[in-house]
């Protein structure tokens, strides 16, 4: 019982926090120092259609909208703001009442009036990214400290890895002490330090050795790819490079679940049979593996995929037609897609062995 009240209270205080940041995220304007208004009313009229670009009409429309100023040296005085949007919202924003927003605020004479920067979304986020580490903490307790801490680690890893890069560092050196760093981080802070983990680990390695030494043979076979279609081209010199640090580290977490669940798997068969031979060893792993590898590979087919719906709809919007799209304009997602599945399917072989190799080896180290 009293462990029962104390998991509640427990509880209790991560809910209480939870909402405490959205009341500090949602009074937060001091922080800034650019000007946020809130808008306390909106008047939307139609100004009129134009022909859009597959030939319909769309309507445009001006909102001319009175906001509150929350910072700054003109906190609490009332501002006109202006804004014009169209329907598809493509390159236009419609605001609402209640909208914080950025502005560049100035005085025209009595009158304070500003042109809008952006909305203020920090109070959205706090929200989802708080109910994520809140649901976590209650769900799976110290587990999901550790997830939250890899989360953290993680992003670390990608923020001195960009500081490196932009001080003029080579991006594919960058890019494989960054793999080595997710993988010994990630999976160590998730699972902890033993023979399994370390399995993990080695077997997640020689996958992406596997892979990468696969890709640099298929370039110099059949040479590089056509980065002509690659966004922001003329902003890089090095688009090779770009597209290979692409291919390390798009499927990481995709080959480190199967590694991880392989070398658990394989760790719980040698423990309850210790005489357990290779083969049938090998066997029971790769069943194991047949359940994950169609689940991760609707992931990476998903993943890839969301990522090009909103630039694919727009192209076709603009008449470049569905082949065309497919030809020119994703060709490096399909060749991601393809190698990180190669990828997770090697990884179950090699997981079975490497993990095989670890821990009978702990077995007979303990006879």
């Amino acid at each position: 019982m009293k462990k029962f009240l104390y998991r509640r209270k427990k509880s209790c205080v991560f809910i209480g926090i939870y909402f405490l940041l959205l009341l500090f995220v949602s009074h937060d304007a001091w922080v800034y120092d650019t000007t946020i208004v809130k808008v306390m009313k909106v008047q939307t009229e139609k100004t009129g259609e134009k022909e859009a670009i597959r030939g319909e009409e769309e309507a445009y429309y001006r909102q001319t909208m009175q906001g509150v100023i929350l910072n700054g040296k003109w906190k609490g005085n009332k501002i006109t703001l202006k804004n014009e949007y169209n329907y598809s919202q493509v390159t236009s924003h419609k605001y609402h009442k209640g909208d914080k927003v950025f502005v560049h605020a100035s005085e025209n004479g009595e009158k304070l009036s500003g042109k809008i920067k952006g909305l203020k979304r920090d109070t959205y986020l706090a929200a989802v990214g708080g109910m994520l580490l809140l649901l976590l903490i209650l769900i799976t307790k110290k587990h999901g400290v550790y997830t939250i801490g890899t989360m953290f680690f993680n992003t670390a890893v990608y923020a001195v890895g960009f500081h490196f890069y932009l001080k003029g560092g080579n991006m594919i050196e960058i890019c494989n002490i960054m793999v080595l760093c997710f993988t010994i981080g990630t999976i160590f802070l998730l699972n902890g330090f033993h023979k399994r983990t370390w399995a993990a680990v080695c077997s997640t390695l020689c996958v992406f050795t596997v892979i990468m030494g696969l890709f640099h043979f298929v370039m110099y076979l059949y040479g590089d790819v056509d980065y002509s279609p690659m966004e922001y081209l003329g902003s890089v010199e090095n688009p090779a490079q770009i597209f290979e640090a692409e291919v390390m580290l798009a499927g990481l977490g995709a080959i480190m679940d199967v590694a991880v669940t392989i070398a658990a798997a394989t760790g719980e068969l040698i423990q309850k049979k210790p005489d357990i031979k290779f083969l049938p060893l090998f066997r029971s792993g790769r069943e194991v593996g047949y359940d994950i590898m169609g689940t991760m590979l609707s992931v990476l087919l998903f993943t890839f995929g969301s990522g090009l719906i909103p630039g694919f709809i727009i192209r076709m919007n603009n008449d470049i037609s569905f082949w065309s799209n497919i030809r020119y304009h994703i060709p490096f997602e399909i060749c991601r897609f393809l190698i990180e599945s190669i990828g997770i399917v090697l990884a179950i072989p090699i997981s079975i062995f490497v993990s095989a190799i670890f821990l009978k080896v702990q077995v007979r180290r303990s006879k």
